[in-house]
């Protein structure tokens, strides 16, 4: 696949290819498509298409980016509720079934992990399944598990403001709310690359293909000893699909 760079290139070398059509007077092709202005339009399109990719870019990089700081502070917190929930006094029962949510934010298990048979591989053991737990909305869950574990605790009391329940509540709403942001903007950012891939790349018309029909047309009507012919004949388009 090509890179959003190689999209500038393309749409680069499509301007050159028109200008130097544009500078031939021999250059007069009974394909409609492949008339200066229709040319002229298909860059536009084009250029305002991987315009709005790099825009949409912008703000979906930063979303992802604070909601990777936002959550590096997730298990942090979470330990020192923890530990403050200890130091509490709550019955010991309580304690660990908070601590199963706080093993949880690490990726890790409460049990011991039951090994499958090596000589049975078939039958998976009933623990056997993938520890890993990490995904944003699965911290996310067992950061509001833990929640309602000290919600009902009455002996977590903290003084420190950012450990009390409504604080910790405020913390988890921030956390869906940074990625519902990336999932907006996600959202936003793959709609404007698909209308960039088909302007530039899929469509029949697309600037690659029309690009290729150019070099075609001027190939058999101004040969490859022509003047326009070699000016545009180095002029790359990849018909690749951008990266996602």
């Amino acid at each position: 696949m090509s890179t959003e760079s190689g999209d500038n290139k393309v749409i680069g070398n499509f301007r050159k290819l028109i200008d130097e059509c544009s500078a031939d007077p021999a250059y007069d092709p009974g394909n409609d498509k492949l008339k200066i202005s229709a040319l002229e339009a298909q860059y536009t399109a084009g250029d305002a298409a991987v315009a709005a990719v790099a825009a949409a870019r912008a703000p979906n990089k930063l979303a992802v980016t604070d909601r990777e700081d936002a959550f590096s502070e997730l298990r942090p917190l979470a330990v020192r509720s923890r530990n403050y929930l200890k130091a509490s006094g709550a019955p010991q029962s309580v304690v660990e079934d908070a601590d199963i949510y706080i093993v949880k934010l690490s990726g890790g298990r409460k049990s011991a992990k039951v090994k499958t048979d090596p000589n049975v591989p078939e039958k998976a053991g009933p623990g056997s399944g993938s520890a890993s737990q990490m995904s944003y909305e699965n911290r996310t869950g067992h950061f509001e598990g833990y929640i309602e574990i000290v919600r009902n605790v009455s002996e977590y009391t903290p003084k420190e403001d950012d450990l009390t329940v409504a604080s910790l509540e405020a913390f988890a709403a921030s956390l869906i709310a940074k990625s519902n942001a990336v999932s907006t903007t996600t959202a936003t950012l793959d709609q404007k690359r698909g209308v960039r891939d088909q302007l530039l790349y899929l469509n029949d018309d697309s600037i690659v293909n029309t690009a290729k029909l150019v070099k075609a047309y001027v190939q058999a009507a101004l040969g490859t000893s022509s003047q326009l012919y070699k000016k545009i004949k180095g002029l790359r388009f990849e018909g690749r699909r951008s990266d996602r």
